[in-house]
């Protein structure tokens, strides 16, 4: 997976599989009183498909522990 761009000032981590774009970030809460989320986007227009998850910080967490093992 090679890294295409990452900014520590904006936490945005984009890197590419193919054809295909993955995209993680921060996003602010919905509603005061909510916790910020991690935004989870994989884009691949070879399939024509568009997916993306909100994911609390434990379960971005989680996320990149399985990833890394």
């Amino acid at each position: 997976m090679a890294l295409v761009h990452h900014d520590p000032q904006d936490g945005i981590l984009t890197t590419r599989i193919g054809q295909a774009e993955i995209t993680v970030r921060p996003e602010p809460p919905a509603s005061a009183g909510k916790a910020p989320v991690i935004l989870l986007r994989l884009d691949a227009p070879m399939l024509d498909t568009l997916a993306a998850a909100y994911l609390d910080p434990d379960e971005a967490r989680h996320l990149a522990q399985a990833l890394l093992r």
